[in-house]
């Protein structure tokens, strides 16, 4: 795609995207008072005026318009969602200076919250429209120079692939050859490339020219969302920015107070269905209802992690075996509780006991954990922080039990701890329920 081509292109997009916003924001003030106040709103008022003003602004602030290109990271799913309840707390502020009156109307009624929400879930379903289906077929695949030799070329062409990235990568020994190409997007140094003076020169004056230059691991954590464990080292872990939230004693109070929080919601609002399941597992199976195994948790502790039972009570006569997706040792039933995820609500009790946490890496068995620190560099620093119900690992990698299944799960749970916030949490909360309702559990 031509430069012009593209300026029309990302014009087009962030106007498509800005009037869809509007119109959601509308829609949103409409059915909140439809349904609270049973009259339809002021479109023209004054405070109507100022909180889609502050609402589109903070959205624009926070890259919400952002076009798809390589001068920055793509976003996480639902990340507007966000940007549109950050943006209540300055249009909070701006209605309580226009009036008391008004902001008792609007918050009072309940009608602002309501709204807020609606118009957080309209903003995702706008970017899934226009990004995916009105604007994605106009683009044209970018292509990324890779710099230098890698053992990674074929990983990293089957990770762009499956993560659905419109990216093409070319590998390319020496800065001239690239020089020469005029379609390349951005530029990706590899560790192994040592560029000399004249060549430290150009990569500079490409830099400052505009050119997006990524370091290859930078490249893979800021687009794939992971970190690739065998291409890191010890220098890397001293020198890279992240993984404030080991010692962070705010964020970890405020991780703790939301487990707590979230299990106990997620124990009163799922107890008709525990009650359920313990009817059909003791109708279905010979056996107890529920089922504790050993686990490994934090510093490499060990603790008894409980779960609704779904194999027969012989299933580890032989010793200890990875599940498998199809497992015949698993009961009547059991595939359904598997896939929904319904055998784990148990762990609600390890989350408030505090040997887990309601997001984190996912527990593995000590007969595993052995094997697996032998076998893959870096696994133990999984074990840093709680395990968890649910994980980035867990929404990002399909189901998979053998060492190189655990090897790309150890890459997204290093990406969680080096990168934790409250936004990564929530997005992977929004991704634990839609893989919950579609049964993409394991």
């Amino acid at each position: 795609m031509k430069k012009s081509q593209l300026f029309g292109h990302n014009i087009g997009h962030k106007s498509a995207l800005i009037f869809a916003d509007i119109l959601a924001l509308a829609l949103s003030f409409y059915i909140a008072s439809s349904i609270r106040i049973n009259l339809s709103p002021n479109f023209l008022s004054t405070e109507f005026m100022c909180l889609g003003l502050t609402t589109i602004f903070c959205i624009f602030v926070g890259n919400g318009y952002a076009s798809n290109t390589l001068t920055r990271a793509p976003k996480l799913p639902f990340r507007t969602f966000f940007l549109v309840l950050a943006s209540s707390i300055p249009s909070m502020l701006i209605i309580y200076g226009l009036g008391v009156e008004r902001f008792n109307f609007l918050f009072g009624r309940g009608i602002f919250p309501s709204a807020i929400i609606l118009m957080g879930i309209f903003s995702v379903i706008n970017r899934v429209i226009i990004n995916l289906y009105l604007f994605k077929a106009k683009s044209s695949t970018r292509t990324v120079a890779v710099l230098g030799e890698t053992t990674c070329k074929d990983w990293l062409n089957q990770s762009l692939n499956n993560g659905r990235l419109d990216i093409k990568c070319k590998y390319y020994a020496q800065l001239p050859e690239i020089k020469q190409q005029d379609d390349i997007a951005a530029l990706v140094i590899t560790p192994n490339y040592q560029p000399n003076n004249n060549e430290q020169d150009e990569l500079i004056k490409l830099r400052l020219s505009g050119t997006p230059i990524f370091s290859l691991l930078a490249f893979i954590e800021n687009f794939l969302f992971l970190i690739p464990v065998k291409e890191i080292n010890d220098n890397w872990l001293v020198q890279s920015t992240g993984f404030t939230m080991l010692h962070n004693t705010i964020a970890l109070r405020v991780k703790r107070i939301f487990d707590i929080t979230a299990s106990l919601s997620l124990f009163f609002f799922t107890l008709p269905i525990t009650l359920l399941t313990s009817l059909l597992i003791k109708v279905t199976s010979k056996g107890p209802i529920f089922f504790s195994q050993t686990r490994i948790g934090v510093n490499g502790r060990p603790f008894s992690v409980h779960k609704f039972r779904t194999m027969r009570t012989d299933a580890e006569t032989h010793g200890a075996q990875w599940a498998s997706e199809n497992d015949s040792r698993i009961i009547t039933g059991g595939h359904f509780l598997r896939k929904t995820r319904i055998d784990e609500i148990p762990q609600c009790w390890n989350i408030l006991k505090g040997e887990m946490s309601f997001i984190g890496p996912r527990p593995e068995r000590p007969e595993f954990t052995t094997l697996l620190n032998t076998e893959i560099p870096y696994y133990d620093l999984r074990h840093v922080i709680k395990p968890g119900l649910t994980g980035w690992a867990q929404v990002k990698y399909p189901y998979g039990a053998s060492t190189e299944d655990s090897l790309r799960k150890l890459q997204y749970d290093l990406y969680y701890i080096k990168n934790y916030s409250l936004i990564l949490d929530l997005n992977i909360i929004l991704r634990t329920i839609k893989i919950t309702l579609m049964r993409g559990g394991r």
